[in-house]
């Protein structure tokens, strides 16, 4: 009974360690282009070691392409500033693998006696451990058998044809055991790693709710302060030269008013406003806000967080640094918050004169946090410019103004 459980929670599982702990994943991303590059030397030294079985050079050619197609796939899906790699880019650089070590295997059909001899299971147990930190251990076991499937079976067809080798069931059994030893232990990092952050993630946000609650109370206190030293400021001395005097003339009236006015404005306007709104005023002269309908209340509180990082950097930066951002310091920084239904997409546009290397160096964690917090994005840098457009689903406004 409890494995079945674990396996239903294993099979319904979409976390990636990637999502939930996305500075851990961008830090690996140079040991993942060493991996994929230590791979395409690899497999060139053994397709030129073995020219002598080559009767094909055809297959073998296409083996190496294929070998650079997964290897570019994954370069990019992995890549902390752009987004991270989606189901479809997982399932291309699978199969371009797969197909490079189908390929290798037919330019020298049936010329090695040695089972072991191919280097295309290798390579596709070390695309699925490059992937281990970005998809579903699901996806990740999925790919797993299917690959391990056929690269065993193209080991049984070409054994087949030399019978005093080995059985086909062995063949099969040795060329998919790194496929299944290397997608087997991706698949249950992915799954656990995932699922334990989770777990902390929960914890934290548990705790952030009763800090929260503490924190209200505290401001409320604040409030209550606050308004007790500006009644001791101006109204007090106010209501006595009133008291004073034993009459309330016009300008007392008028007085009155302002102090009423501000009063207001202090307790209840600035408290009132949207926590971006409150960051422009802060910045008014380099970050500019376009949130009419105020979505940016609404964002989880993960998606806050990580919105707020990014622009305070991004508007810290434009302060500190005036001439990276371009001729127009006042426009240095924009964002845009729109919705159409459930669909919502947060548009942040940057100036940035000193060039895309700078730009990952200075704001590539940020980028990486916003890319991992959001379903979509797209990160663009051209023209001294950076875009970084985001996308989610969010609860309907008119079909929850409609329900009872």
């Amino acid at each position: 009974m409890r494995a079945a459980l674990a396996m239903r929670g294993f099979l319904h599982w979409r976390g990636t360690a990637q999502r939930f702990d996305p500075i851990t994943a961008g830090s690996l991303y140079p040991l993942i282009r060493a991996a994929l590059a230590g791979l395409l030397v690899y497999a060139l030294i053994r397709t030129a070691g073995a020219s002598d079985l080559i009767h094909d050079p055809l297959f073998a050619a296409a083996a190496l392409l294929f070998v650079a197609v997964s290897a570019l796939v994954v370069l990019i899906g992995t890549d902390p500033v752009r987004s991270p790699i989606g189901f479809r880019g997982f399932v291309v650089a699978v199969a371009a693998i797969v197909l490079a070590s189908v390929s290798s295997s037919l330019s020298s059909w049936g010329a090695s006696n040695v089972i072991w001899d191919d280097w295309g299971p290798l390579a596709v147990g070390l695309i699925l451990l490059c992937c281990a930190e970005f998809r579903p251990g699901r996806d990740l076991a999925a790919a797993t058998v299917g690959a391990a499937a056929v690269v065993g079976a193209t080991s049984a067809l070409e054994t087949n044809s030399m019978p005093l080798l080995a059985s086909p069931l062995t063949s099969a059994l040795i060329s998919a055991t790194p496929v299944l030893l290397f997608g087997i232990a991706s698949s249950v990092f992915s799954y656990r790693m995932s699922l334990s952050l989770s777990r902390s993630i929960e914890e934290v946000a548990r705790e952030q709710g009763r800090l929260s609650r503490r924190v209200r109370v505290r401001l409320r206190e604040l409030i209550r302060d606050l308004g007790r030293d500006a009644l001791s400021v101006e109204l007090v001395p106010f209501l006595e030269g009133v008291k004073e005097r034993g009459e309330v003339t016009e300008a007392d009236v008028r007085e009155a008013r302002r102090i009423s006015a501000v009063l207001r404005s202090v307790l209840i306007t600035d408290m009132a406003l949207p926590w971006l709104d409150r960051l422009q005023r802060t910045h008014p002269s380099v970050l500019v806000v376009h949130d009419p309908e105020r979505l940016s209340e609404r964002l989880p509180q993960e998606q806050k967080v990580a919105l707020r990082a990014l622009l305070t950097a991004l508007v810290s930066a434009a302060e500190r640094d005036p001439d990276d951002v371009g001729s127009e310091p006042e426009a240095a920084v924009q964002v845009r918050l729109t919705r159409a239904g459930r669909h919502h997409s947060i548009l942040v546009r940057a100036s940035f004169a000193e060039g895309e290397a700078r730009l990952r160096h200075r704001f590539g964690t940020f980028i990486t946090v916003m890319n991992a917090v959001f379903q979509r994005s797209s990160v663009t840098y051209s023209a001294g410019e950076l875009r970084m457009l985001y996308a989610f689903d969010g609860p309907d406004p008119a079909v929850r103004d409609a329900l009872p």
